[in-house]
């Protein structure tokens, strides 16, 4: 009886401790088995309602702790109406997922959606600042949108790798994908090739970017090379001529084969019209073989592959005797002659090089020179070269070190004075040839004749409004540093710059009458004066400049050695370039292979909440930045310039062209 007494005073006294023990204590649920206990942490700090978003999402705790601590009850109100999705999306894109929510929901919704899997995650966080860029730009930020929600899962796993290939992804995913999946093994390949991508312009749709991936996907390495060495005009010389490249073969060197495929693309478009590719390589291969002095001519003509078809050996050494400028008058001047007088100047040219190059630049359009030409061949040109020269005018100002360049054009018009000349083509006409050099008594070295040459051929360029070159852009080395020379197409010549050459023809003629046998530095001056005058009284001073800014750029080449030459520094030459003239220098012949490109020099514009935000590239960026931050783990500058191309060729209604 005692023990049993003390047993239930035993367990009344263990009663009353517990009670006391807790009593005061806040009421706490029973904890049943496999329940989540909420730790005594910050992220619960102020209400149930976050604690309880722990226990939704325990296998998520550090994105709910996250978004918690970063946002509050943002975070909460996303995930009431978005789910973990929504949290997700704020993860990512912070507060710009903020105001998606507020004001724009039916946008959040759409990337809550998109986000399938950790690369769509990924993706939107290294695009995170641009959201904001586009925040306030309703068109836009849809489109980016609807597009980002239809990218399916490998152009996400890419995308995630590359993030600044966005846009270049959605404007063609199939192709871009099989591009990097063919090359990804060879990191610098393919950096190089999405380097020649990324300079695609994307304004006007996918059409050019297909062209370029194309061309990666025929030629492949003779592309890329091509690329190394020319940049973007050298992807467009294999875009237009690959299979004259491929039946070229290692005959050539790549650096040659595409200087003279580029100088001579005007005759080869009409070429392929009607011959096989491998037919142009076997001339190009015959030109090889003729020697280097062959080669370089035919590079610095955009006739000179033309030349050596046509007319064969003759065709070949008159390149070699009188240079590049032989097939410019072949096929410029004597365009229209016959097929005698034709055959006629081209031996001229083979036998008496130089001097007969300058001798039928002075007289293309003497209908008397051209009878006695056809009539008695190249003889012809000695005794009436030996015949034509202003001694005094032309003493004067060839022996002068320092001329400038209205002083050099001054001396090139002393062609315009025809008097001893015509002399003798009418006694030749008259009298025959024999009889002229039975006449003659006299051996003159006809070299007297040759230092006029040039500057002839000059002379006639400016009267003419012409460019000898043909090439849309050219390079020269002057004093040591690259100038660049942009020659422009005979048929790009702009109108003012014609007008205020036939402007000068005439009033370089009256100069040239009334001085032509001074020997004094009026000459010089007074030509010049009277062009002057007289394009400022008709209203085309700026036509003036434009063609006498030709021909000094013309005369910049010749004297870095002529187009081949000069397109032989172009590599080294594009690495201290900046993207804007790059692309400007390529722009003609990347157009006529069908690819444009970016426009880089402008800086890029946003409307933001805040205002407008201007963002623009470093000083004298060259294609080392687009190389830097095409494989970046970041987006960058160029990367917002390609989606800004993109988005612009998605807008409604098509490009802007205020742009």
């Amino acid at each position: 009886m005692k023990r049993t007494f003390a047993v239930v005073t035993l367990l009344a006294a263990l009663g009353v401790l517990v009670k006391l023990a807790f009593k005061g204590g806040p009421s706490q649920p029973p904890v049943t088995s496999g329940a989540v206990v909420v730790p005594s942490s910050r992220a619960i700090q102020g209400g149930d309602e976050r604690g309880a978003l722990l226990v939704r999402h325990p296998d998520d705790r550090d994105l709910v702790t996250r978004t918690l601590d970063a946002f509050g009850h943002n975070a909460i109100a996303i995930e009431r109406t978005d789910g973990l999705r929504g949290l997700v999306l704020l993860d990512r894109l912070g507060m710009e997922a903020i105001y998606l929510h507020e004001k724009h929901p039916r946008d959040f919704r759409k990337l809550r959606d998109a986000l399938t899997d950790e690369a769509a995650a990924e993706v939107l966080l290294h695009w995170r600042e641009y959201f904001g860029l586009k925040a306030a730009d309703d068109v836009d930020r849809e489109v980016l949108i609807a597009e980002i929600g239809r990218m399916g899962p490998s152009t996400r796993r890419i995308a995630r790798h590359y993030p600044a290939l966005l846009p270049l992804l959605m404007a063609e995913p199939a192709g871009m994908a099989e591009l990097i999946d063919r090359y990804e093994a060879d990191a610098d390949d393919l950096r190089d090739m999405l380097v020649a991508l990324t300079l695609v312009n994307l304004e006007p749709g996918p059409t050019d970017l297909r062209a370029a991936l194309r061309t990666f996907d025929q030629y492949g390495p003779l592309a890329l090379q091509a690329f190394r060495l020319e940049g973007p005009d050298g992807l467009a010389i294999v875009l237009r001529y690959g299979p004259v490249l491929v039946a070229l073969g290692e005959s050539l060197p790549l650096e040659e084969a595409l200087i003279l495929l580029r100088v001579n693309a005007e005759d080869l478009d009409r070429l392929l019209a009607t011959k096989r590719p491998e037919h142009i390589a076997a001339a190009m291969r015959h030109v090889s073989a003729g020697g280097r002095r062959l080669v370089e001519a035919v590079g610095g003509s955009p006739h000179g592959l033309r030349l050596s078809m046509d007319f064969g050996p003759k065709g070949d050494q008159a390149l070699v005797e009188a240079g590049p400028d032989a097939a410019d008058l072949v096929y410029g001047p004597f365009s229209d002659a016959d097929p005698t007088l034709k055959n006629q100047a081209v031996a001229a040219l083979a036998e008496h090089g130089p001097m007969a190059l300058a001798l039928l630049s002075k007289y293309e359009d003497d209908r008397d020179f051209r009878d006695v030409l056809r009539s008695h061949g190249p003889g012809v040109v000695p005794p009436i070269a030996r015949a034509d020269h202003a001694p005094e005018a032309l003493a004067f100002l060839r022996e002068k070190t320092d001329r400038t360049t209205l002083e050099t054009l001054a001396y090139g018009i002393q062609y315009l004075d025809r008097e001893s000349g015509q002399a003798m083509i009418a006694r030749i006409k008259t009298d025959g040839l024999d009889r002229v050099k039975a006449l003659e008594s006299s051996e003159i070295e006809a070299y007297q004749f040759l230092p006029l040459y040039d500057l002839v051929h000059l002379g006639g360029v400016l009267t003419k409004g012409h460019s000898p070159t043909r090439g849309e852009m050219t390079w020269a080395l002057v004093d040591g540093c690259f100038v660049v020379v942009d020659a422009l197409s005979l048929l790009a010549l702009q109108p003012e710059g014609a007008a205020a050459s036939e402007l000068a023809r005439s009033e370089l003629k009256a100069a040239a009458r009334e001085g032509a046998r001074a020997a004094t530095r009026e000459l010089a001056e007074e030509a010049t004066e009277a062009v002057t005058r007289a394009a400022v009284r008709e209203g085309t001073a700026e036509g003036l400049a434009s063609a006498a800014e030709q021909a000094s750029r013309w005369w910049a080449v010749r004297r870095a050695g002529g187009p081949f030459a000069v397109l032989r520094r172009l590599p080294e030459a594009l690495a201290s370039l900046d993207l804007a003239r790059i692309v400007q220098l390529a722009g003609p012949s990347t157009q006529r292979a069908g690819i444009r490109l970016s426009v880089w020099g402008k800086p890029l514009r946003f409307m933001t909440r805040e205002g407008e935000k201007v963002l623009t590239m470093q000083p004298g960026a060259g294609l080392r930045v687009v190389r830097d931050q095409a494989l970046a783990s970041g987006v960058g500058v160029v990367g917002y310039r390609k989606m800004e191309e993109y988005l612009k060729s998605r807008r409604p209604g098509g490009l802007d062209e205020t742009d």
